[in-house]
């Protein structure tokens, strides 16, 4: 895969209107460390990801510029159940009679109640 990181720190940073010094006392890390992730010399570690996916309001699939479709079909393709797939699941719900729909309604909160306890 294509490091899309680098480049998305640059963006976002020039987007905010930010200098590295700024980004980089938010990020309790030196003015070098944040010009190094963004030319690619090194990467941050996982926290500073986090924070910075935080920061610029973005997920960490973003950050490291992997396809949003990509993630999307990832996540409906997940089984959750047997055959069930979330994508699935969700195709379900949406011709799913009011009716019906309101009693798997009470069911989750009866089954959130539970899972609480």
């Amino acid at each position: 895969m294509n490091n899309k990181l680098p480049e998305n720190l640059r963006q976002l940073r020039s987007r905010q209107g930010i200098t590295q010094k700024e980004l980089a006392r938010f990020l309790h890390r030196s003015p070098g460390s944040v010009s190094n992730y963004e030319n690619g010399v090194n990467a941050p570690d996982y926290d500073t990801l986090l924070s910075l996916a935080d920061f610029y309001g973005v997920s960490l699939d973003y950050l490291v510029g992997r396809p949003e479709k990509q993630c999307r079909d990832a996540l409906l393709n997940r089984p959750i159940y047997g055959k069930y797939t979330l994508g699935r699941f969700l195709r379900l719900l949406e011709v799913l009679p009011e009716k019906r729909l309101a009693l798997l309604t009470g069911f989750l909160r009866v089954l959130e109640e539970n899972c609480r306890h």
